[in-house]
Parts: structure tokens; sequence; C-alpha cells
């Protein structure tokens, strides 16, 4: 996870354009159809920012016939006080929180894990990433957008048992133009993002980042950072094709497997495996991807041959952008909740 914290906020220190400080609030909903259709959720995500002060709140719901019933739903606080070196885990529903430490990064730690790193038991055969603008428009929740489809294919085989996999994930994304507004919640989002870094001791140059996010990557993939970042700029090519704020966003992932020539004595690994340590961009999304997938489930994949239909699909809405003040209050543990 630290990993991941470190090449967002190496990307952020490049984005960031240094407006001025001050208040941004965003809410947005977020529904997905589960893992292969089990564990179908939908909440709401708000988070407001006041110089380098964060609060996010996160409320869920499981909306399947049988979760719905038995689980109910679940809602979380938490409160990031670059000021205080903090965090603050809250619990609304029990009146209790949580309080740990802003620890430090020490770039020494991503040394020794990349050196600790397993050797590839993948090889990517095949790896698209394209970004076209549909012609379609819409208006979102206010919000005049236009829509872009981002498709990435990844085709991949395992080493030892020849299986190969075909991922395919297409993004719907609506965005809208930038006004005043987005530009400056945009900013407050960065700058905090920057006062976080600088907290965690990433307060490096520009050049320095993209350096420390490009080893990070090649450690998570096991791919050289060279090739990492040649996967990096074709991505970087398409993405410039998007103008614009994203409002909406509709994902949806497919898989597709065969059995290898070793298949016997590996059935019903070759999914897990394929997705640990491939080498390129392509197999570094698609291993975070699988991993995060296979927990939430509690499952393998199943690579037993055949298209699986829809693997996982979501979509996330912005339905308010607000750059209004907000209470210092809030960015405190309430009144009446006990430590625990």
């Amino acid at each position: 996870m630290r990993r991941i914290t470190i090449i967002v906020l190496g990307f952020t220190l490049l984005l960031a354009n240094g407006l001025a400080w001050g208040d941004a609030t965003i809410e947005s909903t977020v529904k997905t159809g589960g893992i292969k259709g089990m564990g179908a959720s939908e909440g709401t995500l708000i988070k407001r920012y006041q110089r380098d002060k964060k609060w996010e709140s996160v409320s869920t719901k499981f909306t399947g016939a049988i979760l719905s019933r038995v689980a109910g739903g679940s809602e979380s606080t938490n409160i990031t006080r670059v000021d205080k070196g903090v965090y603050w885990n809250l619990d609304p529903k029990n009146r209790t929180y949580v309080e740990r430490p802003i620890e430090p990064f020490k770039k020494e730690d991503l040394s020794k894990e990349r050196g600790e790193k397993e050797k590839p038991k993948a090889r990517v055969t095949k790896s698209e990433f394209t970004v076209k603008k549909t012609g379609a428009s819409e208006t979102i929740n206010g919000f005049p957008c236009e829509e872009y489809l981002i498709t990435w294919l990844l085709e991949m085989e395992e080493l030892e048992t020849k299986a190969k996999s075909r991922n395919t994930m297409t993004t719907n994304l609506w965005t809208t133009p930038e006004t005043a507004i987005i530009r400056k919640a945009q900013a407050e989002e960065q700058e905090f993002q920057k006062a976080y870094a600088q907290k965690i001791g990433l307060s490096i140059s520009p050049d320095e980042a993209k350096q420390l996010g490009m080893e990070a990557l090649g450690g998570m993939s096991g791919a050289p950072p060279e090739e990492i970042q040649k996967g990096m700029m074709r991505v970087k090519e398409e993405m410039a094709k998007i103008k614009g704020y994203p409002i909406r966003s509709v994902v949806g992932w497919t898989l597709e497997g065969e059995k290898g020539t070793a298949a016997s004595k590996a059935e019903g690994t070759s999914s897990e495996t394929a997705s640990e340590s491939p080498k390129g961009i392509g197999g570094l999304l698609g291993g975070l991807t699988g991993k995060i997938t296979q927990k939430m489930a509690g499952e393998k994949p199943s690579s037993t041959g055949g298209k699986e239909g829809p693997f996982f699909s979501s979509i996330t809405e912005v339905k308010t952008i607000s750059v209004d003040s907000i209470s210092g209050e809030v960015f405190e543990v309430p009144a009446g909740y006990v430590k625990k």
C-alpha cells in the first residue's frame, strides 16, 4: 500500500500548479456489480479539503438479494491532519476513533523491497491501451459532458504452465469542461497532496519524484524501470487525448482463459500466478487489479477456459463540486467520541 501511495504522490507533485490553498468539497456516488455478480453495492464518497487537512467519508450498502438483508451497510470517516501529523479513523456508529501517526517514508525501504522481489512467473504477450472520443454528449448532474472510450487489452502467458489469459477493461469516461470552480477544487486537492508528501518525507524534486515512481512500478511488476517508462509514455500519449474533468466513469472488466500444458498440476492457479509479476505497464495494472479483486471475492478467478462474462463492473459519478468555505470543526474529532 505504501508503494502505491508513493506512486500517486510522485505524479501529483508533477501535476500541482501552485494555486492558492482554500476549501473544496467533492461528492461522488459509486455503484459496483460486485465480483462475478457477488457483493453488488452502492454508496457515497465525500472529500473535503482545507489547506493541509483532509476529511473523507465513505458510506456503502449491499444491494444484492442476500447480502442486502444480512450485511446491511457501513459508514466510516477518516481525517488526515498534516499539521498535527496524525490520522483519525472515526466510527460514527459506535462514536469511537483510532489515532495513528503520519510516519515518514524512507527511501531505503523501497530499495530493500525491490531487492526481495520474486522472479517473474508470467510474461505479457500483448498489451494495448487506447483512447477514443465517441462523439456522444450528455448532461450529467448538471455538468455538460462528452464521452471517451478507454480500452485496455492485456494478454498473458504463464512461464511454467503456458496457460494463456486475456483481460479486457473498458472505461466509458464522461468529462466536462474545466470551469473556474473545478480548477480551484483540483488545486486544493493537489496542494494537500504536496503538503502530505512533504510530511512523509517526499519533498523531492519533480525529476526525483519521477524516478522514484519508476522504481516503485518496476519493483511491483517485475519489469525494469526502462520498460515501465516506455509503457507509461504510451499511456500518457493516449490519455492526453482526454479533455476536461471526469464526471462519470463506467468500468467493465472481462476475463478469458485457457488451460496450459501443465494445467493438470496447476489447475485453478493460473490466473493468480499470472497476475503476480508480469512485465510491462499492462502487467503491473493486471497484477494490481487481479490481487485486489481476488481479495474482495475471497476466491481465485477461473481459468478453465471460455469467456467468463463481466468479472467486475462499476459506475462512479461526481454529484457536486463546491469551493465554499468549510468550518474548521469539520476537521476535528467530534465531541463525545471515545479514543480506542
